[in-house]
């Protein structure tokens, strides 16, 4: 039986100058250190509106004074674009990336796919009254607890120390202690 062929990863690469890396922590390390390094002082950023915002705050820089980015290829060297690793890289640009890597390792249009990414983006936004109950309802039912279900609600007797033990009886009063006044004294 022949092996099946895996299919090629695209590696992780720098938007800014083209270079591949091992990995994207590796890559976000070269970012900060080649790219997203103030000029005037020893300061390295994550990102280059990071570096923009830094400039303009620290250095009093106006937006149109900034220098551009260091070591980028020329239309790539602008604050436009929020490049942090291999997010926020424009699809054309990894599309074209992607073509050119197929041609140079003589792979077929379509051979080299995208890594998957570490964990799945998660949409922060407001839910809707209905949206939240439906949530609600949705982990009730994986929980076991129908919606027509009660809360659990403690007896009025059963307000002992232990929640929902039942009190406990004496046969006699406790013993008062020797040194301590009784509550009602």
């Amino acid at each position: 039986m022949a092996k099946k062929k895996s299919k090629q990863v695209l590696r992780p690469w720098c938007w800014y100058c083209e270079r591949e890396f091992e990995d994207e922590k590796v890559l976000m390390q070269h970012q900060k250190a080649k790219h997203f390094k103030c000029g005037m002082c020893p300061r390295r950023l994550n990102t280059a509106g990071g570096l923009a915002v830094h400039i303009q705050q620290v250095h009093k820089l106006e937006p149109e004074n900034l220098p551009r980015i260091e070591n980028a290829l020329p239309g790539r060297d602008g604050y436009e674009v929020e490049i942090f690793g291999m997010e926020g890289i424009p699809a054309p640009d990894v599309a074209d990336y992607k073509r050119r890597k197929e041609i140079e390792l003589g792979l077929a249009a379509g051979s080299i796919s995208q890594p998957q990414p570490k964990r799945p983006k998660i949409e922060n936004r407001l839910l809707s009254e209905d949206e939240l109950r439906a949530q609600l309802e949705a982990h009730k039912a994986l929980m076991g607890a129908s919606s027509d279900a009660p809360a659990a609600t403690p007896a009025p007797e059963a307000t002992a120390a232990v929640y929902n033990a039942p009190p406990t009886a004496y046969a006699a009063p406790p013993a008062p202690t020797p040194g301590i006044p009784p509550l009602g004294a």
